[in-house]
C-alpha cells in the first residue's frame, strides 16, 4: 500500500472516530447534568422547607455553578415546598440540559437501633484514621479499595457524583496523585431539628449508582452509599470524610469526633 493511501486511510479513521468521541462526550455530559439537576432541585426544596437557611433558587444556582453548570430556570411552589429546575452545561454541540423536580423529603422511619442511643455510627467498616483534622475539620479514614463507605446516620442523599471541584493545589504539585474528577456522596441528617451534612470523597466512580444511591435516596445508619476508590486528588485509597452545617464536601465546620466518638 502506498504512503498516500496509508495516509488517506489514517485520515479517514480519524474522521470516522470523531463522531464516536463526540457521542461519548455528550453521553457523559448528559449524565453529569442530570446528577447536578437532581441535586439542585433537592437543595432548592430543602431551602424552601427550612432545611437550608437561604433562598431556594440561589442555592440551586450555587449547586449548579459548583458542578460547572448554569441554572437556566428555577420555580418553587412555597405552599408545597416543591422545586423544579433546568440545568445546562457545555457549549454548542456539546451542550447538555437536565430537568428535575423535588419536594420535601422526610427522613426514613426505619429502625435506627444499629446506631445506638446517639444515632451515629462509624462511616466505614474499620475504625481507623489515616489523617486527623485537616482542610477545616475533615478527617481521612483508612479504607481499602472496594470497601463499603456508609452513612453515619439516617438521612437523605442530597448529592452523588462528580463535584466539579477541579484539580487542587496538592495535585498540581504532585500530578501523579490526580485520578480524575472527585466523586462524592453528600447526605443530610437531622439532629435536634437542625441539618448536618456528611460527605465521603475519593469514592469509586459509578459505585453510588451501582448501590442504588442518588439524590433523594433515603438511607439508614450504616447503609452503604459508595465504595472506596481513587477518584480526585489522592495518593492511595481512603475516604476524605466531612461533617458540616452546610451542604458542602470541602472545608467542613463540624468536628466528626464530637459526633462519631474517637477512633
Amino acid at each position: 500500500m502506498s504512503a498516500s493511501v496509508v495516509a488517506a486511510c489514517a485520515a479517514a479513521a480519524v474522521i470516522l472516530g470523531l463522531p464516536v468521541v463526540a457521542a461519548a462526550a455528550q453521553l457523559e455530559g448528559r449524565h453529569r447534568v442530570a446528577v447536578t439537576a437532581d441535586a439542585a432541585a433537592l437543595a432548592a426544596a430543602d431551602a424552601a422547607t427550612g432545611w437550608i437557611d437561604a433562598d431556594p433558587c440561589t442555592v440551586a444556582g450555587e449547586v449548579a455553578a459548583g458542578a460547572g453548570a448554569e441554572l437556566v430556570s428555577c420555580v418553587v411552589t412555597q405552599s408545597t415546598g416543591e422545586a423544579r429546575v433546568v440545568i445546562a452545561r457545555g457549549t454548542a454541540a456539546l451542550r447538555a440540559e437536565g430537568r428535575a423536580r423535588a419536594g420535601p423529603v422526610p427522613l426514613p422511619p426505619g429502625d435506627d437501633s444499629a446506631a445506638g442511643e446517639s444515632g451515629w455510627v462509624w462511616p466505614a467498616a474499620t475504625r481507623e484514621v489515616s489523617q486527623g483534622l485537616h482542610d477545616g475539620l475533615a478527617i481521612d479514614l483508612s479504607v481499602p479499595a472496594g470497601a463499603e463507605l456508609t452513612s453515619p446516620r439516617a438521612g437523605v442523599v442530597v448529592f452523588a457524583g462528580q463535584d466539579g471541584g477541579g484539580i487542587p493545589e496538592p495535585c498540581r504539585a504532585n500530578p501523579g496523585w490526580w485520578r480524575g474528577p472527585n466523586v462524592t456522596v453528600v447526605v443530610r441528617h437531622s439532629v435536634a431539628g437542625q441539618a448536618i451534612y456528611s460527605s465521603h470523597n475519593h469514592v469509586a466512580p459509578g459505585s453510588p449508582e451501582r448501590l442504588g444511591i442518588r439524590a433523594g435516596s433515603l438511607v439508614g445508619p450504616g447503609q452503604a452509599v459508595a465504595l472506596s476508590g481513587m477518584s480526585g486528588c489522592t495518593s492511595g485509597p481512603h475516604t476524605h470524610f466531612t461533617l458540616s452545617s452546610t451542604p458542602t464536601n470541602t472545608h467542613p465546620d463540624l468536628n466528626p469526633f464530637e459526633y462519631l466518638g474517637p477512633p
